[in-house]
């Protein structure tokens, strides 16, 4: 049985706060909280299948990652952020995986920080495509 659920479980392209693992083969949350993309939603077991996002390096695009600039305020993200479609991982989303995120008025679920705007789309899809021919 999971404890400390958020609720609801969050949409797809939701952009949540999230202790992303050190290495996605132990399934232990990682120390920092870190900004994630919800790619996928399993109801029966309440998991989320979250993509990697860092906001190091954003000038050093690989064909698997894409940049979301963060100028654009429904995102809720500080600093341009690239998410990595190549680091994919289903997590639980628990209050053990999932922090409240720095934004205010705190949205619904907590962990959100905001949304991929619908421009991303296309760059998210291609970065996609390509982790799947690695």
């Amino acid at each position: 049985m999971l404890t400390g659920k958020h609720a609801p479980l969050p949409a797809l392209g939701d952009i949540l706060w999230c202790h992303f693992p050190e290495s996605e083969r132990l399934g232990i949350p990682g120390p920092k909280p870190r900004p994630v993309l919800v790619v996928g939603r399993h109801a029966e077991s309440y998991s989320v299948l979250i993509v990697y996002g860092t906001s190091q390096k954003t000038q050093n695009v690989y064909p698997t990652e894409f940049v979301v600039l963060a100028d654009d305020e429904v995102t809720g993200l500080f600093y341009d952020t690239k998410f990595d479609m190549a680091r994919r991982i289903l997590v639980p989303f628990t209050q053990q995986w999932f922090s409240r995120a720095p934004v205010h008025p705190p949205l619904r679920p907590v962990p959100k920080m905001g949304v991929l705007p619908a421009r991303y789309y296309q760059a998210m899809q291609d970065a996609y495509l390509r982790s799947k021919r690695q």
